[in-house]
């Protein structure tokens, strides 16, 4: 595809099959294109900053507290932010396609999300979160676009739960079904894409956010969550939601046109077009009729290298600029970061002092500097990871007590000079009496200790860290490492005994 490919970090599958795009493009599409100045020409965009606006939801939410989490990030490689503005499902700015803010007058008690209560209340009371992040925006010089969800599955368990607008609770026949979570069922509460209401409802959102606020571009975040049509209606389902998107990009065109300046229309999808294919998201198709200007390519939730780039064209700070220089040095353009100021285990702050927030944010920012910069990258420690995510097409770790994993390392071993290097290997179950070999590249590795159970120092620690009963660590030979593909090799030498399943793989260069 030749749309500019992104990779969110948030926390290398193999290609999957080719996808044959139909004949294009339509006569529809065609006039569309005859707008092409209008969103081109494009923008570099190395770093995409997603702020979700859910986090605005405490107790002492004001403009100057908004903007600060956007202010921040003045000096760092970002330059562009995607500004997220729902609270799940319901919208934080005055919309009037979704006006339920207007009947919030007061600070309700419901246990069930407490800091709910207070951004709607702020936005009756003539707030509007996405303005105050546009503003802060403009102040440090980066553009602005807005990150929609087009699924959102947050507490669909939940009927009654307050993040739930109007249009989720009043049109149950709208939904795929009635079931709770996520899986392979696609009897789910989530919304059925073949309905029109549906479709005229997301876009008269869109609309209204594109005509309300000087945006730069639009976000269509399909992997929030990728689940649109029943099973045996993905054919069906696969041209609706492309005429969706053309839709989409025709309005965005108008207004385009009406302020003089191109809208940039991004989509962010599964980690594979298999997966795509699979949820009725023809993005070849999309790429291929010039719909779409950017294409970030996303993990469901966790952070993960486990991602499909090639095949379309963190956490600590050390793990952040390995997934960094890994997706860079595999084609991606640029980098999408998203959900950043949770990671400190602030989450919703609720967990963490409103003193200790800005320290720990601003620690997270550090690692923005430089990030989109591979000379840079290149003299900094780094932590490859693999990790077993279930969200992903083809997760590792199939089976238990051997396991051969391939790890793409960007550095060159032989060029920067590192310290040394050491791997750690985390087992499911208790392995300290059992003897686990490892091997890279086809020679064996020594066991060494360490002083730390963890490799980098976290930026926040909580109680999801492993204990050394489930921990090997070994020697890693620089002169072994090989720039690109690495074949390493875990096996448990006591499988007769006792059963082992590999959890994590880690690889640390340290400057």
């Amino acid at each position: 595809m030749n749309r500019r490919t992104f990779i969110t970090a948030v926390g290398a599958g193999l290609a999957g099959p080719p996808v044959v795009p139909r004949p294009w493009p339509p006569a529809s599409v065609a006039a569309a294109q005859a707008t092409r100045p209008w969103h081109t020409p494009r923008k570099a965009y190395p770093c995409l900053y997603n702020v979700e606006s859910l986090m605005h939801c405490n107790e002492d939410i004001s403009s100057a507290k908004i903007k600060w989490v956007i202010e921040k990030l003045r000096g760092t490689d970002v330059d562009a932010i995607m500004c997220c503005p729902t609270a799940w499902r319901t919208n934080m700015f005055p919309s009037e396609v979704d006006p339920e803010w207007k009947e919030f007058t007061h600070i309700r008690d419901v246990p069930a999300f407490q800091p709910f209560d207070h951004v709607m209340k702020y936005v009756h009371d003539g707030g509007d979160p996405v303005r105050d992040q546009l503003e802060a925006t403009r102040g440090i010089g980066a553009d602005f676009f807005i990150s929609y969800r087009m699924n959102d599955w947050h507490e669909i368990n939940n009927k009654s739960f307050p993040t739930h607008n109007a249009f989720w609770r009043e049109h149950p026949e709208c939904c795929l079904g009635d079931r709770d979570r996520m899986g392979l069922s696609d009897n789910l509460r989530l919304f059925n894409y073949l309905m029109p209401a549906v479709r005229d409802h997301y876009f008269a959102i869109i609309e209204e956010l594109c005509t309300r606020y000087d945006v730069d571009g639009v976000e269509l975040d399909f992997q929030r969550a990728p689940r649109f049509f029943h099973d045996g209606e993905i054919q069906q389902g696969t041209a609706v939601m492309t005429g969706f998107v053309e839709r989409i990009r025709g309005m965005m065109n108008r207004i385009g046109r009406e302020r003089g300046k191109p809208l940039k229309l991004c989509v962010r999808i599964p980690d594979c077009i298999a997966a795509c294919t699979k949820a009725g998201l023809d993005v070849v198709a999309w790429d291929a009729a010039g719909l779409i200007d950017m294409i970030n390519l996303s993990s469901f939730f966790y952070h993960s290298m486990e991602i499909d780039i090639e095949g379309v064209k963190a956490t600590t700070i050390e793990m952040y600029r390995a997934t960094a220089m890994n997706f860079l040095r595999r084609g991606a353009d640029g980098l999408s970061v998203f959900n950043l100021d949770y990671v400190d285990g602030d989450c919703y702050n609720l967990r963490v002092s409103r003193l200790e927030r800005p320290l720990k944010r601003l620690a997270m920012v550090e690692m923005l500097r430089g990030i989109t910069d591979l000379n840079f990258l290149a003299g900094k420690s780094k932590n490859y990871i693999v990790y077993p995510n279930p969200q992903i097409t083809r997760p590792a770790f199939p089976a238990a007590d051997e396991q051969s994993l391939r790890l793409f390392v960007a550095d060159d071993t032989s060029k920067a000079r590192f310290a040394k290097g050491i791997l750690r290997v985390e087992t499911k179950e208790d392995s300290t009496a059992l003897r686990i070999g490892a091997m890279l590249n086809g020679h064996s590795l020594e066991r060494c200790e360490t002083k730390d159970t963890e490799l980098f120092e976290p930026v926040h620690r909580n109680q999801g860290f492993p204990g050394r009963e489930v921990l090997k660590f070994f020697t890693v030979p620089l002169d072994r490492l090989v720039v690109g593909n690495n074949q390493i090799e875990i096996t448990n030498l006591d499988k007769m005994k006792t059963k082992c399943t590999l959890f994590s793989m880690e690889l640390a260069l340290y400057k």
